[in-house]
């Protein structure tokens, strides 16, 4: 691919909720959704995230 068709990747924040894997973590990331009530309810989704050679712990965003 060259730098004019390379696509541009998104950038989630979340905190880290799992950290027992060798060089990879656990990421819950929520998000704030309007039900069609009205009422404002919260949705999470986990996600895996390789991070080899970063210290990042249990509760950390």
């Amino acid at each position: 691919m060259n730098e004019a068709t390379q696509k541009v990747r998104r950038t989630l924040t979340g905190r880290v909720v799992s950290d027992k894997m060798q060089k990879t973590v656990t990421v819950l990331v929520e998000r704030r959704v309007k039900h069609p009530i009205g009422k404002i309810v919260t949705r999470s989704r986990k996600y895996s995230a390789h991070i080899e050679g970063l210290e990042a712990g249990a509760g950390d965003v």
